[in-house]
């Protein structure tokens, strides 16, 4: 399905375009990844979560809470809330403080943070809030700092061994306005016996090599007398708006949407970067797909490459069982300067009330936190732990799951997104102007379509 796109946008390269009507159409070299261990040093470009050099005081002691209730807003899709609401009932039944955890299910994320918006300043509200961290930021007056919780010696965390990849995202100013509470991550799905075939033995980790890659690929299909085919190979561009692919191949050319707490669509490096993607499909080395999705196109080898989430691989999996049971494929990186995934998702935040619910809220998202809860979280959602001990835990599936595997070696490659409450707009002017340009706006120009989203932007945000 072909997301609608924002109605200011849509309407400015309508009036940038030359055509009165709109035609959619429809839609040095690094060793693939094969083990997990990868994820686990930081690399030296991380920076560690800072520890306090003295012990905050939180006003009150865990021992003091016995019959204290916290509530707990959540927007997870059907399973997901159902698994947290019983890891919250097996909390209130088993710790040893006394503690009781209610849970309020939201229909969604958006929802949620409606939800919350309006209940600031009441007497009534959550005390603890799972959201992304873009609206954790919009709150951030009546949120708690969770920096003196973490520090506390003997119920905090580890910072040390969380010094996260997926940790910086709700971190600033010095500030810990969330702490992650699952991810997913954008990937490139890769079909390794065809690159095999072509004479190919490693993923590309530049643009050039990508482009070889795919280009190969594309003159392939050429090669036969059938005409129909030629457009295929390659990379097959995205079916579906999402902002994680844009800006996953900004972020590996080094070029930046927020600058200085402004967001700059336009700029010689954001053009340059989505340039490659425009001549590689000008050039017929990527294409745009008719269709939902693009799993049967890579397990088909009708493409080298497609984008997919944590979510999806399941279903790309199913493909290849289908279609081409032989066949191989992993996850990388979006190539570039510096190969870089984009994780995303929610955090756990606590919202301001008194000492012993915030001290009780916290002590629920550590227990949450911890490396067997996560654990069992991640395997029954298919979302990445977020802390190093429950990651070293989860390499067991990836030992028997080599997609997965390849995807946690990845880990140390996450990027963090802008932190500003109005990235929710943002993202969608991204994630829509990337999918109308490659759709086949006539005589759309990729300069007028990131001038649009300045203009756009700052028209949403004033």
């Amino acid at each position: 399905m072909i997301r609608k796109l924002p109605f200011v946008l849509l309407i400015a390269i309508l009036l940038g375009a030359c055509a009165p009507t709109v035609t959619l159409l429809n839609q040095p070299a690094t060793p693939l990844p094969t083990s997990p261990s990868a994820a686990l040093p930081p690399p030296a470009s991380v920076t560690r979560i800072p520890v306090p050099t003295h012990v905050p005081d939180l006003g009150i002691r865990p021992d003091m809470l016995q019959g204290v209730e916290v509530v707990a807003w959540e927007g997870w899709d059907g399973s997901s809330s159902r698994l947290f609401q019983q890891m919250a009932a097996e909390f209130t039944l088993s710790n040893k403080w006394g503690i009781k955890t209610r849970v309020v299910s939201k229909k969604n994320l958006n929802l949620l943070a409606g939800d919350v918006a309006k209940s600031l300043g009441g007497q009534e509200h959550a005390d603890i809030v799972v959201a992304l961290p873009e609206q954790i930021l919009a709150w951030q007056d009546q949120v708690v700092d969770l920096s003196p919780y973490i520090a506390q010696p003997e119920f905090g965390m580890d910072t040390g061994g969380n010094s996260g990849f997926f940790w910086g995202q709700s971190l600033v100013n010095g500030k810990r306005y969330g702490v992650p509470s699952a991810r997913s991550a954008r990937f490139l799905f890769y079909n390794t016996s065809f690159a095999r075939s072509l004479g190919f033995n490693r993923a590309p980790s530049t643009t050039d090599e990508f482009r070889k890659q795919a280009c190969a690929a594309n003159s392939f299909w050429k090669q036969d007398a059938d005409l129909t085919n030629d457009g295929y190979g390659g990379l097959a561009l995205d079916v579906n708006a999402n902002w994680q692919t844009p800006y996953a191949w900004l972020a590996a050319s080094g070029a930046m949407v927020f600058v200085d707490g402004e967001y700059r669509f336009e700029s010689p490096e954001n053009l340059a970067a989505l340039e490659f993607i425009s001549k590689l499909h000008e050039d017929g080395c990527a294409w745009a797909p008719a269709g939902q999705t693009n799993y049967d196109h890579l397990a088909a080898r009708r493409a080298l490459f497609i984008t997919g989430s944590l979510g999806e691989f399941p279903d790309q999996r199913m493909a290849f069982a289908a279609i081409a049971p032989a066949d191989e494929w992993t996850v990388m990186p979006f190539p570039g300067k510096q190969p870089v995934i984009v994780a995303y998702g929610p955090d756990y935040t606590i919202l301001k009330s008194d000492d012993a619910r915030q001290l009780a809220a916290w002590l629920f998202i550590r227990w949450m936190l911890e490396p067997q809860n996560q654990l069992r979280w991640s395997r029954e959602t298919g979302l990445f732990p977020v802390t190093t001990p429950a990651i070293k835990l989860f390499e067991t599936d990836g030992a028997a799951n080599p997609q997965l595997a390849a995807a946690m070696a990845l880990i140390p490659d996450t990027v963090i997104y802008p932190q500003a409450s109005t990235w929710g707009m943002a993202d969608k002017l991204l994630a829509d102007g990337f999918l109308a340009y490659f759709l086949g706006i006539p005589n759309a120009n990729l300069d007028d379509v990131l001038k649009t989203m300045d203009i756009s932007i700052k028209d949403l945000t004033r």
